[in-house]
């Protein structure tokens, strides 16, 4: 395949991103944005130089792969519709709105033979990349902890949020997925998991989940990690940390307040950074003055199309945070540590 026509489908606040990494992938080309927003697909479109359309069915059959950026309740529907019509995907996390969708979509996707990856884009960023590498090299010897809190203030709450019904979750599932990969990919599968949350701030803006969530897990090998988070710090001292701690050695990934990203690693033979993005070194930056946050993942998306390879973010690893949210979910309404082993038999017997 000489170039891959994709189809942009939902043109909200992270499809701008999309954009930009599609845009800068060479074997990539637009063309169709689609918004069932008249004004914001034709937006877009102006943007990219391409076609426009209110109706993603009306155009599966004039592209290779679409880009699902929708709010979760449509990622099911979506992406099991273009499988059957043969065209690969990539779908922004949350991957569904619960485990049923999610099996669902890997069937369809399974059944087409087409390539199906989840945008969890952190594993296609080069700070969380370095991390990995040093998590997966044996440096820190084994691997006994790991720690993250991220914190933010939702601001304006989207409409589809405050419908339980399109949006039956709140931080933990819909952002914390992202953190409880990392934890997966760095530290290992999760057989424990727990959690406490509340809702103090949004409640009824967000009736479907939490705004405030802390939860803890057991991994595979023995060790444990904990999640931190909450959309209602208005004031946070800190945006984001993830540490690992292993016998040999310390490893943090932070986000600091002048836009800097780094990578550190402490050990027996001293402190080293071994990662920085700085925002004020232009090269640095993609052409809308934003970071290249999107790239690597729509570069690696497009390679698996052309390639015919299957995504590093396939939607078979892409449901095991979703898995271990949902466990420790579980725990909070049961008050127990729930075993994932006996989840998911639970699951496959219902």
């Amino acid at each position: 395949m000489a170039q891959v026509r994709v189809a942009l489908i939902g043109c909200g606040g992270i499809s701008r991103a999309h954009l930009n990494g599609l845009l800068a992938a060479k074997d990539a080309k637009v063309l169709y944005c689609v918004d069932v927003d008249e004004a914001k697909a034709k937006a877009h479109a102006a943007v990219v130089g391409c076609e426009w359309s209110t109706n993603y069915l009306d155009i599966l059959d004039k592209v290779d792969a679409v880009d699902i950026c929708t709010p979760p309740h449509l990622h099911a529907e979506m992406t099991i519709q273009a499988a059957q019509r043969g065209k690969h995907v990539i779908c922004e996390k949350i991957m569904a709105r619960n485990l049923d969708e999610a099996e669902a979509m890997i069937k369809a996707v399974d059944d087409a033979g087409i390539v199906f990856m989840v945008a969890f884009v952190l594993r296609y960023r080069r700070d969380w990349q370095v991390l990995h590498e040093v998590c997966a090299s044996g440096r820190l010897g084994r691997i006994f902890q790991a720690y993250v809190q991220t914190s933010m203030f939702l601001g304006r709450v989207a409409p589809w949020r405050t419908d339980k019904e399109k949006f039956p979750m709140g931080a933990f599932l819909s952002h914390g997925c992202h953190y409880v990969d990392q934890f997966i990919w760095n530290v290992g599968e999760i057989t424990h998991a727990s959690s406490l949350s509340n809702n103090f701030t949004f409640g009824a803006q967000i009736p479907g989940g939490d705004d405030t969530s802390v939860a803890v897990f057991r991994h595979e090998n023995g060790a444990v990690s904990s999640y931190v988070e909450s959309w209602a710090i208005r004031y946070p001292l800190t945006s984001l940390l993830f540490d690992a701690y292993g016998t040999d050695g310390s490893v943090r990934l932070q986000y600091h307040p002048d836009g800097k990203r780094t990578v550190d690693v402490k050990s027996g033979k001293g402190a080293e950074r071994v990662f920085e993005f700085d925002p004020s070194k232009k090269d640095q930056m993609d052409v809308f003055g934003g970071a290249k946050d999107m790239h690597g993942q729509i570069a690696h998306f497009i390679e698996c199309v052309s390639q015919k390879k299957q995504p590093l973010t396939h939607g078979r690893e892409g449901i095991k945070a979703m898995q271990a949210i949902l466990a420790a979910t579980e725990a909070e309404e049961t008050n127990r540590i729930v075993v994932m082993k006996e989840f998911l038999a639970r699951r496959r017997t219902a």
